[in-house]
């Protein structure tokens, strides 16, 4: 299968990929890590990102009925374009229901794991 930059469940399964091997961040805060893999959710982009120390965590891209660009919340970024194996920092806020938030991203390396 040629490598695509976003995939529905059923082409990340395909190619092998564990979305259960990845956690959401559980306290508010910043990491960095790299984006290995997008995969579509209902009016979402899941985002899966792998830190430098190993740990796994996913966050979700909801998409803004405007524009149609999947970000965190209040960007102006698509994460839909934004390729894989690319660094970001990512600042993680929560929710009043208590779930991770996605704030912020900003790439830091284009090129992300060597």
């Amino acid at each position: 299968m040629e490598a695509l930059n976003n995939y529905t469940p059923a082409q990340a399964r395909e190619v092998g990929f564990d979305r259960n091997a990845y956690a959401s961040p559980a306290i508010e805060g910043v990491f960095t890590g790299t984006l290995v893999m997008k995969i579509y959710g209902d009016f979402c982009l899941r985002c899966y990102f792998e830190t430098d120390n190993g740990r796994k965590l996913k966050l979700t891209a909801w998409q803004n009925r405007r524009t149609g660009r999947y970000g965190p919340r209040g960007s102006g970024m698509d994460f839909k374009e934004i390729p894989l194996n690319t660094k970001w920092e990512n600042r993680v806020g929560t929710s009043r229901k208590g779930q991770a938030v996605w704030i912020t991203a900003n790439e830091t390396v284009r090129g992300g794991i060597a």
